[in-house]
């Protein structure tokens, strides 16, 4: 697995909040939003969006990505991933809980942070512990909670969260040390409400009628929620050595084993998608994007690199201009070499819960709970909207949204989750959600004997380092094992 180390350097402090002995709650509320972006844009992006086919691990057999991508996910493979969780990210949260009596403004978003992260843990991997984690050397062998214990503790400590924020007295108080909102407690709570929402819809498929009782209620209370892209939870990252963002170090340092996949790429090829001009190269590489060709990779495809590469929407703006290959075989490539590297920014935020994302989970709200289709319409136009100007490319909604209505779609549904799949192009794990809910995009999986399994993963291994050390877990007979919400046949 690869580890970056960019983060610690990143936050370029003397301490370590790992170990917060005498570690300040402002420094280690640093370590806690700079860890949460940088997870989501490393293994578990990699993991999930593989999975998903949004990208291919295009290249020879036995490099990391493309190993992932025909599932063949080690045990092994997991032990960064779970670290990231249960080693960085949680204990620095539980600190700044347990050291912040007095500025709830630290607590409330270190509540909310929490719930967030666990969510994700329960996502991938089901059971896990919960009720007896984060006790340091008095329980170092945690037993698995029943996953479908764990959401409804998740609500509660948003909503203490919640509840923290709104306290008028705080002796401290989060400002820029706080990198994802710099300290906005109203961006805080619309994002814990639009989490609420997301957790909710969950259970869409398990239990209906406790989904929409609660979506229901939470859309009556009036949120607040998420009301344009400037509300969107996600982590930016500036243009300097080791604070870019995760995704394009990881072009930079496993170049050309992280191709878009042909089957994002032709399904907005389909629709003559104009995102494609920041979520893509061209292949030929073109500047002139009215006649840009787009090309995806799959598994199971020669090696190559005439395929279009991720572009400045994961990457960041370009400062220079690409340089594609002259003559050969691979004339129109872009190889992603050091000039090719430098030339993007790589200040791309990582996004991890969009307004976008909230538009479509009100459109599927409204379609399965509310009115029909028709009150759904507006929400998946909003949806369509917010990703087309994240993207740049806000001129070209109007006429996307004509030619692709959600009215007279044949199936509503499948059409708000294919466009929510567009638009959480680089969110990690969410689009996997969102398949083993649905069923929707209509992925096929990867076929044998190219793939290690002949279905696509409902939940990934627990990882060996756990099994081997914690007789309290047990691990999976195989990847078709599911979460507690994942109920659809």
């Amino acid at each position: 697995m690869l580890a970056f180390s960019s983060c610690d350097e990143f936050l370029d402090v003397n301490q370590n909040p790992n170990s917060p002995t005498e570690a300040p709650i402002a420094q280690v509320m640093t370590n806690a939003t700079v860890n949460t972006g940088f997870r989501n844009g490393s293994d578990l992006h990699r993991f999930t969006s593989l999975i998903m086919q949004q990208f291919s691990g295009q290249n020879s057999l036995g490099t990391q990505t493309r190993e992932y991508e025909r599932y063949l996910i080690q045990p092994s493979d997991l032990n960064n991933l779970y670290n990231s969780f249960y080693a960085d990210a949680l204990p620095d949260l539980e600190y700044i809980i347990n050291n912040s009596a007095q500025s709830p403004h630290y607590t409330g978003i270190a509540r909310i942070l929490k719930a967030y992260t666990y969510s994700q843990i329960v996502d991938v991997w089901g059971d896990v512990p919960f009720s007896e984690a984060l006790k340091g050397t008095a329980n170092v062998a945690p037993k698995l909670d029943d996953d479908a214990t764990i959401y409804p503790e998740l609500i509660k400590m948003l909503n203490a969260g919640i509840a923290d924020l709104k306290q008028t007295s705080s002796v401290l108080s989060p400002g820029n040390n706080e990198t994802i909102y710099g300290g906005d407690r109203t961006k805080w709570e619309k994002f814990a409400n639009t989490l609420k929402l997301r957790l909710f819809l969950k259970y869409s498929e398990k239990e209906p009628a406790f989904a929409k009782a609660q979506m229901d209620a939470l859309i009556a209370s009036g949120g607040p929620f998420m009301a344009s892209n400037s509300d969107n939870f996600q982590m930016s990252f500036v243009d300097a050595q080791s604070s870019q963002n995760s995704i394009h170090q990881f072009e930079i340092s496993r170049p050309s084993t992280f191709f878009p996949n042909k089957f994002l790429v032709d399904l907005m090829n389909s629709r003559n998608d104009p995102r494609r001009a920041t979520y893509f190269t061209p292949f030929p590489y073109t500047t002139n994007t009215a006649t840009a060709n787009y090309v995806g990779a799959k598994a199971g495809d020669d090696q190559s690199i005439r395929y279009s590469r991720m572009h400045t929407y994961l990457r960041g703006n370009l400062k220079t201009p690409l340089t594609p290959v002259a003559s050969g075989a691979d004339a129109g490539a872009i190889v992603a070499n050091a000039a090719n590297n430098a030339a993007y920014t790589g200040a791309a935020p990582i996004r991890m819960l969009t307004f976008a994302e909230y538009n479509f989970i009100r459109a599927e709200h409204a379609l399965r709970f509310g009115a029909g289709v028709a009150a759904a319409v507006p929400f998946y136009e909003a949806g369509i909207r917010a990703s087309m100007a994240d993207a740049g490319v806000s001129a070209a909604a109007d006429a996307y949204i004509l030619a692709n209505p959600l009215l007279t779609a044949t199936n509503p549904l499948q059409r708000i989750i294919q466009e929510k799949y567009v638009a959480n192009y680089g969110v990690a794990l969410e689009p996997w959600n969102d398949w083993r809910r649905t069923g929707f995009p209509n992925i096929s999986p990867v076929p044998t004997p190219l793939a290690n399994v002949d279905y696509i993963p409902r939940s990934l291994y627990y990882p060996e380092a756990e099994t081997n050390s914690n007789p309290n877990i047990t691990q999976k007979p195989d990847m078709k094992v599911r979460v507690f919400w994942d109920t659809r046949q």
